[in-house]
């Protein structure tokens, strides 16, 4: 059996101390990084594309489940928690195991034993936690956050700070305060990820955050143009009009 690479994401050291001495009885798995925060975890995620995450579910800013829903990929995850009767209860009503802190070495043996046996018969574990988050956070639509690769790095970019977005062929690029960011998606996939509530296909190029618009300006032939905050332009279509009209008084 190959070796299980490994990340221990926990924002204690000391519950990463643990899991690293509870690993020593278990060579057959590797551990690339230990990472304390989302930011770390995400990086590392990049990085070493691991086959398992120990992953601990409170953590400050970003908590494990939210980190996993950024995840394209969800690999084998063992979780840690503290957490109350409704989540450990969705947590057994899915098949999903975790370690419920304080935990010994017996049990922690039990939970990796259990991953190994999948990966050994190729189970992939992905709709099992999709179900957890689903069954966790039901009325969750739309994306609160998204990942975005900057020069090297992995940026953690709120949804609401997207001002527009704009189609580049394969590619979006979304405009905000902070800068813009390429990101290899098509407009259409991601219109129907945003809140249509918050956001507006105004053109077939083109997104709009309701909240960055200034004003709109009337042109002949019933045509309208949009003046957002950043100064930026955009001429609606017939059908982005239809859109923008069915939210004014």
């Amino acid at each position: 059996m190959n070796k299980i690479k490994a990340l221990i994401i926990d924002d204690e050291e000391l519950g990463r101390k643990i899991i690293r001495e509870y690993l020593e009885s278990h060579p057959e798995v590797e551990v690339m990084a230990e990472c304390r925060d989302a930011h770390q975890a995400l990086e590392a995620i990049e990085k070493y594309h691991p086959d398992l995450l120990f992953l601990d579910v409170q953590m400050p800013e970003i908590n494990g489940f939210e980190l996993l829903e950024m995840l394209e990929e969800i690999p084998y995850v063992i979780f840690s928690t503290a957490y109350d009767q409704y989540a450990l209860k969705a947590f057994e009503v899915n098949a999903v195991d975790y370690l419920l802190k304080p935990f010994d070495q017996e049990r922690f043996d039990i939970a990796l034993e259990r991953v190994k046996k999948s990966i050994q018969h190729l189970q992939y574990e992905k709709e099992k936690i999709e179900n957890l988050l689903k069954n966790l956070h039901p009325e969750k639509k739309y994306l609160d956050r998204m990942l975005v690769k900057q020069l090297g790095k992995i940026i953690i970019l709120n949804t609401e700070e997207i001002n527009w977005i704009e189609a580049m062929e394969d590619y979006v690029n979304l405009h905000t305060a902070r800068g813009d960011y390429l990101v290899l998606q098509s407009l259409s996939n991601l219109e129907t990820k945003l809140d249509p509530n918050r956001f507006i296909r105004v053109h077939r190029s083109y997104i709009v955050n309701i909240d960055a618009i200034r004003e709109i300006e009337q042109w002949p032939n019933s045509r309208y143009k949009l003046h957002l905050q950043d100064g930026h332009q955009i001429t609606l279509s017939r059908s982005g009009v239809k859109r923008l009209k069915k939210l004014m008084i």
